[in-house]
């Protein structure tokens, strides 16, 4: 009987090391005693990864009892393995600090996981914004051709078309159902954009409401997408944070001279966009200072503090118009 385990021993690998083993441990495969080096395993294995320790261990055709072991064993029921990590010189604390580790790892992973899947919704709500641009022209157009109205809401315009009846000679019957298609389609295009602006609305508020509610959940989703997460965003300056998205600008500038850009992505918000071209950099400026410090309340404190921001910000803004 021993024979047969020697021939089919079995594998398991513990938080301090890899054994093969039957009636007693025939080799191990310790891992060093460094908790970032147990954490990169721990974190392999959380990920169905196979080991290197475990790799070496291939040739004995072991039995497993881990699916993500299948491609160097047989899964199969193993026997209970009697060893601890003190016997080898491993303590409680390497393990607490390497699961720690592993922890701010996964952390980190969903983070970024998240920060993909909302600048995606960022994406695909910027494509439905130029494609409603574009469908909303066409319909102008050819609304224009049999009425004088000028509907400058395109939600209404799009609806109005959409349960028109066109007067006898107007138009064919052929032409009124397609311009009705195509204000059918606007208004669709137009209810998944509500539905989609609702959802960066709310992932935002959940991600960094500091930043969201200061500059809006929008522009806050592309900060973040453009930084790479809410936490590098906190690490940024404001000059950074006021730059982003401006990048092919500043290459340009980089290149050939062409004047340098003031702002990036933040110029989106109304009171930069709305203002005079002379003080656009100091609100630009302004609310890049306020987003600095609103990221790193939402990455690293969790505290709420936007409102206080808002007010200074408003209050600021005010200076800067001469409005005081």
């Amino acid at each position: 009987m021993h024979s047969i385990f020697k021939l089919m021993p079995y594998l398991k690998t513990k938080w301090f090391g890899t054994f093969l083993y039957d009636d007693e441990v025939i080799e191990k495969k310790l891992f060093p005693k460094n908790a970032d080096e147990i954490a990169e395993r721990l974190y392999k294995i959380l990920k169905g990864e196979v080991l290197d320790e475990e790799k070496e261990f291939e040739k004995y055709e072991p039995i497993v009892d881990e699916k993500r072991l299948c491609k160097i064993g047989k899964l199969g029921k193993v026997k209970r393995l009697e060893v601890r990590a003190a016997d080898f010189g491993y303590d409680k604390d390497m393990l607490l600090n390497a699961c720690i580790k592993v922890a701010m790892r996964k952390i980190e992973e969903e983070q970024k996981e998240r920060t993909k899947r909302i600048s995606e919704a960022v994406n695909a709500l910027d494509d439905l914004i130029k494609i409603t641009n574009i469908l909303l022209e066409r319909l102008r157009d050819w609304y224009s051709y049999f009425s004088f109205d000028e509907i400058e809401d395109g939600k209404e315009l799009a609806e109005k078309l959409s349960n028109i009846r066109i007067g006898e000679g107007a138009l064919d019957k052929a032409e009124e159902k397609n311009l009705k298609n195509l204000a059918n389609l606007l208004s669709s295009i137009y209810k998944v954009r509500q539905e989609l602006e609702g959802y960066i609305k709310k992932v935002m508020e959940e991600m960094a409401p500091n930043v969201s509610k200061i500059i809006g959940p929008g522009i806050a989703a592309r900060l973040i997408a453009h930084a790479g997460g809410i936490e590098k965003l906190a690490t940024l300056p404001a000059g950074t944070i006021q730059l982003l998205g401006a990048e092919k600008a500043l290459f340009r500038h980089i290149k050939d001279g062409s004047l340098p850009p003031k702002h990036g992505v933040i110029f989106q918000h109304e009171m930069i966009n709305r203002a005079p071209r002379n003080k656009r950099g100091k609100i630009a400026r302004l609310l890049a200072t306020k987003i600095a410090i609103a990221a790193k309340a939402d990455a690293f404190t969790r505290n709420y503090i936007a409102d206080d921001l808002k007010k200074e910000i408003e209050k600021r803004y005010k200076e800067i118009m001469g409005k005081a």
